[in-house]
């Protein structure tokens, strides 16, 4: 790139340029980078399989209840979108009602509803209800337990880290095209004479401002490029350094593809706003100075 005919790089907020936009992009890549991590941790939550309930509560009294929560098992196990299904014990089901209803003694005949753990997969998009219909027409109160479970904790951390590091990110980015305009407006007017004389050569206001656009790209490119190693090399180290952090059982951190992609992409757009930014800035002050 041959020299600018303002000497830009001479201006001492200028010279700051380079580094100030490789400090705002290392924070924002990071910062998109947790909330890729966190949106791939979500979307593995959503794939999990999950538990439902089926509640036979006349079986456990009827003379034929054994015989119903086999078909029971039969229909379940049929059905494409069960991954298992699973009779209660009576301890376990002796259990789950003790700290309701207390100890319950051997002279005591409480009829107890028949429960069956069935594990659904949530990729197959089963339908609960139909498939609650169908039971019923082998135990007619048959019910299947369907409620929206409650986000656990670390569901909901993955949420707000997912939220946070857009919202940081996109301000982060936003600060750059902010310090970019303040810069080229301090600029411009430290080499006022400068521009005034080159006015006199005929140098029109678009040539101008492509003096300020083309130290915008190259400091901006140096910058980011600059932030976005340091910022690929703090990811991979946490990632490496936290490989062993399982969510659950079968859920663990990492970057996508498309993640990785997206994240190369952030160094290249920031520097093209701003570029974009300083063209812009410099020609409305140049307009004003006209």
């Amino acid at each position: 790139m041959r020299s600018l005919d303002l000497p830009l790089d001479q201006t001492a907020v200028s010279r700051f340029l380079p580094w100030i936009m490789a400090a705002l992009l290392y924070l924002a890549v990071v910062a998109l980078a947790v909330a890729a991590l966190a949106d791939g941790a979500l979307q593995l939550f959503d794939q999990r399989e999950k538990m439902v309930t089926v509640s036979l509560p006349t079986a456990g009294i009827s003379e034929d209840g054994d015989r119903d929560v086999a078909n029971v098992l039969k229909v379940l196990k049929e059905s494409r979108e069960v991954v298992s299904a699973t009779v209660v014990g009576d301890d376990e089901l002796q259990s789950l009602i003790e700290p309701w209803l207390g100890e319950r003694r051997d002279d005591e005949d409480i009829p107890l509803p028949r429960l069956i753990d069935v594990t659904v997969d949530p990729i197959g998009q089963p339908d609960l209800r139909a498939l609650e219909r169908r039971l019923r027409e082998i135990v007619p109160d048959a019910t299947i337990g369907i409620q929206e479970a409650a986000e656990d904790r670390v569901e909901r951390q993955a949420s707000f880290f997912r939220v946070v590091g857009v919202a940081l990110g996109g301000m982060l980015l936003i600060s750059a095209l902010v310090i970019v305009m303040v810069i080229t407006s301090l600029s411009l007017a430290m080499h006022d004479d400068t521009v005034t004389l080159l006015r006199y050569m005929g140098a029109q206001d678009g040539y101008l401002a492509r003096q300020f656009e083309r130290y915008a790209l190259q400091s901006g490119l140096k910058g980011a490029i600059i932030g976005f190693f340091a910022a690929m090399a703090t990811v991979l180290g946490a990632l490496y350094s936290f490989q062993s952090l399982e969510l659950t059982s079968t859920i663990r951190l990492g970057l996508r593809p498309v993640d990785w992609v997206f994240l190369a992409c952030v160094p290249v757009v920031a520097a093209l706003l701003c570029t974009l930014m300083a063209r812009l800035t410099a020609l409305w002050n140049l307009g004003r100075m006209a």
